[in-house]
């Protein structure tokens, strides 16, 4: 995966978003380990827009999960706004998922609500 962010043209600002050699594996029921995430490092800056795309089982949805700490890495650190998430009490993790939003793929509409 190429990283436009990490161009010295683009400049030295501290990334929104970056992913520190980040890794997440799962046990599936065979007993077989899959891993959705190898290593990855990645920088998102501000005023990037990043798409992601990839086959069904890619690990997109894993890795989404994993920039809110929603998953935890089994491996790497990652940080928003230069806050390592991985380092953060449950309550700082809280009070800062306020600031990041995530769209998911499905979605779920509470039926009692009115628009």
């Amino acid at each position: 995966m190429s990283n436009p962010s990490s161009d010295p043209a683009r400049g030295s600002a501290e990334p929104v978003i970056r992913l520190q050699s980040v890794q997440k594996s799962f046990a599936l029921p065979s007993g077989e380990v899959f891993d959705a995430v190898q290593s990855l490092s990645l920088d998102i800056q501000q005023g990037d827009v990043f798409g992601l795309i990839g086959k069904s089982g890619a690990g997109k949805s894993t890795l989404l999960r994993l920039i809110n700490l929603l998953e935890r890495p089994d491996a790497g650190r990652v940080l928003v706004g230069g806050r390592d998430l991985t380092t953060l009490s449950r309550r700082e993790l809280r009070d800062t998922r306020q600031n990041i939003g995530i769209i998911f793929q499905q979605f779920n509409l509470v039926q009692t609500a009115t628009v």
